[in-house]
């Protein structure tokens, strides 16, 4: 049991670093002016969104780091904080950063014209871009973060229902001659928060989640009340719902409804669940530590949301991979998940800076150990995630290019993650029920290239005519005997093609308890359960699903495509970011729609716009090429017409790798199968990754 001596100074230490009371913002016109003013005052009341129009459309964002020291031109070296001293000759008395304080002011050097556009030493070796730089270990310049919200401002603003952001608003802390304090964190958040509403103003409802280096030190957080949760409630005051103001002050955790009494969005605090967080100790049964009270009151919501039939979202910052969550986190984490799949409609996390997907299933918990005699478990299965999930943008050191390296990280994930699909059993033998599919999203922070996310979400049924018999209302179900079996394997052997119609409807089923395999999913024996009485497999699914209720639907919006399931998302990214001299513009890597949704002279595309009234995906403009065709079409030759319209296909093919029919649960292990089958599926998702 660690020192609750050391944790007391640790929190001591906490409440003496805690921010001015006054309320700020940044404002930058490039990356190396950047000054603090009290342009905008604190929210700290919450500012109910009003009503509007659905456009069946959400953004996620996640891991913006903005860094108000960046320089362009510095040394990756000195975490894009210094220029090389010999390029500072001449210039005596420049150069030297102000070290963050509690002062409202921060004030740096212009921009250096002799680095401007070059991006290199004398010695041919990178230096820091005037946008970021991707694959390095710098985090976001002003530039980048204000040219981000320029772009969302400008395209965004009137086109998504609710925003999703999940976490870390500060830089991290691997300049050690220039480190992180309380008070630039709290800032740094601030300064985000004013962005968020300059940009989205009040009218939608936003949902920040608290990511580990919102915090400092990073990744330690202590239970509330404290300085800490009280000042994020400060921050985050008109987002969060007044009903969990004391909730928050407690875990930093809460619920939006984004659609009243229809769909919610909670929003989790995931430190208390991260095995990096030295002041927690696990999820346990019957705990009073912070993480198990968090899983307590999630299933709580859970429960509450399903009986007004309602459906949710869940997001955060860490992602639930094994080997990131304590052992029992994990298992409960996954247990609610699959017990709640009637109303779980899909997970969102960060933190990992790497675009993917997983699942987690009943075989994988099953073979979660959990050793019981430490108060905090190290034991972990022989396939895990933990070379890579210290997060290596988030390391002390930042050893982003050292033993793994960033690129090696990935790599890593990417095997396991094949290994994962490859080993995930055949059609007949696979249970639906038995599993979840988590997204993680793509970083503004340019550890690739920078990446956000628009999400579309079926409306039929929604809106100003709400139909309530369009509805999915799990609240209404009887509960089924315990074996009870599902047999739907078998209908979803084929591979996504391009002919699939969207989701496909089955008969309800609800159950109590199952079983399925380990986190990396090997084929052959099933994990051997264990005695239920014995505390080590108190949290493993086929004794928890023995004490509690097991919801699942093959009916639900998870598992077929109906009103509230989530229909695709399309991924934007700056390809751009190191050119030198002109503003990045962001643009499509890609979507998850099959071709036909996106084009809109298709039959098929027409036919779903007026049987949902589903507005396009994103909005045709940004459709690559499809400006050019517009404006010839009808005006110039039926060759050039016919030429323009190949080479538009073209493009579209391009963008649309995945040809989903929606992000429902047999949608996504129809792809993890294509991916491995598949060679050149599967070298574009490592690509795109």
């Amino acid at each position: 049991m660690r020192s609750t001596f050391i944790a007391g100074c640790i929190g001591l230490a906490l409440a003496a670093s805690s921010s001015a009371s006054s309320s700020s913002s940044f404002s930058s016109n490039n990356a190396e002016q950047v000054v603090l003013t009290p342009s905008w005052e604190g929210p700290s009341e919450f500012v109910k969104p009003k009503r509007r129009p659905l456009t069946g459309r959400f953004l996620h964002i996640t891991d913006i780091h903005p860094d108000p020291h960046y320089k362009t031109g510095a040394t990756f070296d000195s975490g894009c904080h210094r220029r090389d001293k010999k390029k500072k000759k001449g210039k005596k008395g420049k150069g030297k950063e102000k070290l963050i304080d509690d002062d409202e002011t921060f004030a740096f050097d212009e921009q250096d014209e002799l680095f401007k556009g070059k991006g290199k030493d004398k010695d041919g070796l990178d230096l820091a871009g005037e946008w970021g730089t991707a694959v390095s270990k710098c985090d976001s310049p002003m530039s980048l973060v204000n040219v981000t919200f320029d772009w969302l401002k400008k395209e965004w603003r009137d086109e998504i229902d609710f925003i999703v952001w999940t976490g870390d608003n500060a830089r991290h802390d691997i300049d050690r001659s220039l480190p992180r304090t309380t008070s630039e964190i709290f800032k740094l958040n601030r300064m985000i928060v004013s962005k968020m509403l300059d940009t989205f103003g009040t009218d939608i409802p936003i949902v920040p989640s608290i990511g580990n280096n919102d915090i400092w030190p990073h990744n330690v957080m202590a239970a509330g009340p404290s300085k800490l949760t009280e000042e994020f409630l400060h921050i985050w005051g008109k987002f969060i719902p007044p009903d969990f103001a004391h909730v928050f002050e407690r875990g930093s955790y809460y619920s939006v409804e984004v659609i009243p009494d229809t769909l919610a969005v909670i929003s989790l605090n995931t430190l208390f669940w991260y095995d990096s967080n030295t002041l927690v100790d696990g999820c346990g049964d019957h705990s009073n530590d912070p993480g198990a009270l968090e899983m307590d009151w999630l299933d709580v919501q859970l429960s509450a949301f399903r009986d007004r039939g309602m459906q949710v979202w869940l997001t955060g910052h860490v992602p639930p991979h094994m080997g990131y969550y304590y052992d029992n986190c994990y298992l409960r984490y996954g247990d609610l998940a699959l017990r709640y799949q009637d109303t779980i409609v899909g997970h969102l996390f960060g933190h990992m800076n790497v675009d993917h997907f997983f699942f987690i299933d009943v075989d994988e918990l099953e073979s979660t150990p959990v050793d019981r005699s430490k108060s905090k478990s190290k034991v972990r299965s022989k396939k895990n995630f933990a070379p890579l999930t210290a997060n290596l943008s988030a390391l002390p050191s930042f050893q982003r290019q050292g033993d793994v390296g960033i690129y090696g990280a990935a790599d890593i994930l990417k095997e396991e993650l094949k290994k994962d699909f490859q080993d995930m059993p055949g059609p007949k033998d696979l249970k639906l029920k038995d599993y979840i599919a988590v997204n993680v999203a793509a970083s503004v922070i340019p550890t690739y290239l920078p990446g956000l996310r628009v999400f579309t979400y079926n409306i039929s049924g929604l809106g100003d005519e709400k139909n309530e018999d369009a509805l999915y209302k799990p609240h209404k179900l009887p509960l089924q005997d315990d074996d009870d079996e599902d047999t739907e394997g078998e209908a979803y052997e084929d591979d996504v093609e391009e002919s699939e119609e969207e989701g496909e409807h089955h008969d309800v089923e609800v159950e109590k308890k199952k079983d399925r395999k380990p986190g990396h999913r090997h084929r052959g024996k099933k994990p051997k359960k264990g005695d239920c009485k014995k505390p080590e497999n108190e949290d493993k699914p086929h004794c928890v699903f023995r004490r509690q209720p097991r919801y699942y639907s093959k009916d639900s919006p998870s598992r077929s495509n109906k009103a509230l399931s989530p229909l695709g998302y399309t991924q934007f990214y700056l390809p751009k970011l190191n050119k030198q001299g002109s503003t990045p513009q962001w643009e499509i890597e890609y979507t998850t729609y099959k071709r036909d949704v996106l084009d809109p002279s298709s039959s098929d595309n027409s036919t779903r716009r007026s049987q949902w009234k589903q507005p396009p995906p994103v909005p045709l403009k940004f459709l690559p090429g499809y400006n050019d065709l517009t404006a010839i079409e009808g005006d110039g030759s039926d060759e050039d017409t016919l030429l323009l319209k190949k080479k538009w296909e073209k493009t579209l093919k391009k963008i649309t790798p995945w040809r989903m029919p929606d992000l429902t649960i047999p949608n996504y292990v129809k792809l993890s199968r294509k991916l491995v089958k598949e060679k050149g599926m599967w070298d574009k998702f490592q690509e795109l990754m």
